[in-house]
């Protein structure tokens, strides 16, 4: 058996290839995050991804983030993809609203990516599947993005944990560790995610804790605009929750877009729980602007950093009630407003509207102690192999046992920054 693990000493592009003599399968197919150091993503092109995906059987998908899955239209038709159903429902839906970006060029090159997303494959927790000799079962876990999974991975005697992204702290995250301790156990190679090791002094919240700052900023003002990932169900469920609690009731407002993925929430997770069924979402478009005096409530919007929301927010803005200051509530990482190599123009451009800004967020990714929990419950017989961490991070630094510290493989740069182990 052969893992090889592309780009493993960075946040995000991680592309995971796991091979036997009679199989190959691939974990994540990823986009470098933005970075004004490093715009253009090597891997960005055909020619680059048939060579990364020559003779592999299926490619796999932890879950719809484009540091996970943002080169997958280079795919060649030939080779499955997998995702999960209501993730790639969501990536349609995303690649649908690109197609109306005025770029010819880009709406080529979204409407290529609408038909591969459409022609994907869907998988269910606990599902197995089986590619030759390899077995991969799928469990479900807690992330920024809906409907993620982690992988069990079984070939040649060997069993392997891919932990994609995850996290403790969010609605969803209850199962992690007793799922991990009845279905998983023991395996012989670790590949986990070390995102929080940068970022050991960042405060985490849980959702729940999230939900509630947001009901007493809420109190506070009138008229909240919340710009977070349009595709975070959990964060969307936290500050809807937050807005239904207040009395009087206030409308929750988003554009078309934002309208459809709720009802996708709505329609799947929202059934098992009313934490994400979304209800009531008013639409509020240029074309169709807000009557602010039937607003007499105050009211929630969810807004994104884009010409279009520019414009809408010039012309609601001003017609806010004298003496009502509008609030942003900014609830995505602070390194996208405040750091020099990831600053997004655009989301700075959008709070320049705003007189008053307040950053409320919590990871989507795992604490120390729940990275160091993992380690524990599925002790590693052979090999810890951390990814999607920054390259100065220390795995072994966690607290976990000396015999574990050991097991720990880390990128050799002399392989372009890659993971790349045999198992005889």
């Amino acid at each position: 058996m052969q893992i090889t693990i592309h780009r493993a000493t960075q946040v995000g592009g991680q592309i995971t290839r796991i091979s036997t003599a009679q199989a190959s399968i691939i974990v994540d197919l990823g986009h470098n995050l933005p970075n004004r150091a490093e715009d253009k993503d090597a891997y960005d092109n055909d020619r680059a991804i048939a060579e990364i995906t020559k003779d592999c059987s299926a490619i796999l998908y932890t879950h719809y983030h484009g540091d996970h899955i943002g080169l997958f239209h280079h795919v060649s038709d030939n080779i499955p993809q997998y995702i999960g159903e209501v993730a790639k429902q969501v990536v349609c839906r995303k690649y649908k609203q690109l197609c109306f970006l005025r770029d010819p060029s880009l709406q080529q090159k979204y409407g290529r990516a609408l038909t591969v997303a459409s022609a994907m494959h869907t998988f269910h927790e606990n599902q197995t599947l089986r590619f030759g000799d390899i077995i991969v079962t799928p469990y479900f876990v807690s992330h920024s993005a809906y409907d993620a999974y982690m992988f069990l991975i079984e070939a040649e005697g060997k069993r392997i944990l891919h932990t994609g992204d995850f996290r403790g702290h969010g609605y969803l995250s209850k199962g992690l560790l007793p799922t991990i301790q009845k279905y998983i156990g023991q395996v012989d190679v670790l590949i986990i995610e070390g995102t929080m090791l940068a970022r050991k002094d960042e405060t985490i919240l849980t959702e729940r804790a999230l939900s509630q700052k947001a009901a007493e900023l809420m109190k506070e003002h009138k008229y909240v605009f919340v710009h977070c990932s349009s595709t975070d169900m959990e964060r969307l469920a936290s500050f809807k929750n937050a807005t239904r609690s207040m009395s009087p009731r206030r409308s929750l407002l988003a554009d078309g877009y934002q309208r459809d993925i709720l009802a996708i929430f709505s329609v799947t997770a929202g059934k098992k729980s009313a934490c994400f069924d979304f209800g009531r979402v008013d639409i509020c478009a240029k074309d169709s602007p807000l009557d602010i005096g039937t607003e007499n409530n105050g009211f929630t919007m969810f807004v994104r950093a884009s010409d279009t929301f520019y414009t809408l927010l010039d012309q609601i803005l001003p017609q806010l009630p004298t003496g009502e200051t509008p609030l942003l509530i900014y609830s995505m990482w602070e390194g996208y407003i405040d750091r020099e190599d990831t600053r997004n123009d655009e989301y700075v451009k959008l709070q320049e509207r705003f007189t008053d800004v307040v950053q409320l967020h919590t990871s989507g990714h795992a604490t120390i102690d729940t990275l160091r929990h993992v380690c524990g419950l599925t002790n590693p017989r052979l090999a810890i192999l951390p990814i999607h961490r920054d390259k100065e991070t220390d795995f072994s630094s966690i607290g976990i046992p000396v015999q574990l510290q050991e097991k720990v493989v880390t990128a050799d740069c002399r392989l372009n920054d890659t993971i790349d182990i045999k198992f005889l």
